[in-house]
């Protein structure tokens, strides 16, 4: 049976990067990203600007659970790619490993900045400065707050990739 390892973390801290890069080190390992699933945009999912200790079993996360199941004997390790750590309770139960990237929220700033805003004018810019200055950095406070407590592994986002890599391989061994 496979281990299911989660790599959680807030929007732009190098979840995906770190999932495809681990994805070919782990031979026999197949990727599920929340990204894939629209979660976020279901009518079931609670508004962003609430914090997760409030919300996080609201997610309809049945398709992604779905795709675990069906993943687990086919497959050594299965690699989820999800911000929520093992906090939501239809899916804790599955996760053998829980890694959290904590990343500085200036570097997750403006690597969402580059990577959202590359073809948005000036005022997108600073309108969505001024929504993070007011909601958006509390909330990634609260959530990471939640999401790290749980967490088995916590990496820090501006490590090198590799030596994220080294500590995540070295504590699959011991498990």
């Amino acid at each position: 049976m496979s281990k299911i390892i989660v790599i959680s973390g807030l929007t732009a801290g190098g979840k995906t990067t770190l999932v495809n890069s681990l994805a070919r080190e782990l031979k026999n390992s197949k990727i599920i990203a929340f990204d894939n699933y629209d979660i976020d945009q279901l009518p079931s999912a609670p508004p962003l600007n609430k914090p997760l200790s409030q919300t996080i079993n609201q997610y309809d996360i049945q398709n992604i659970i779905s795709a675990v199941n069906s993943a687990k004997y086919k497959y050594d390790y299965i690699l989820v790619d999800y911000p929520f750590g093992n906090r939501h309770e239809s899916f804790n139960q599955l996760i053998d490993l829980t890694v959290y990237i904590k990343t500085p929220l200036d570097i997750l700033l403006a690597r969402q900045i580059l990577r959202d805003f590359s073809n948005k004018t000036v005022n997108a810019i600073d309108d969505y400065l001024n929504i993070y200055l007011k909601t958006i950095r509390r909330i990634f406070i609260e959530n990471e707050k939640f999401i790290v407590e749980t967490a088995d592994l916590v990496l820090a986002g501006e490590a090198p990739l590799s030596t994220k890599i080294e500590k995540i391989i070295a504590t699959i061994k011991s498990l």
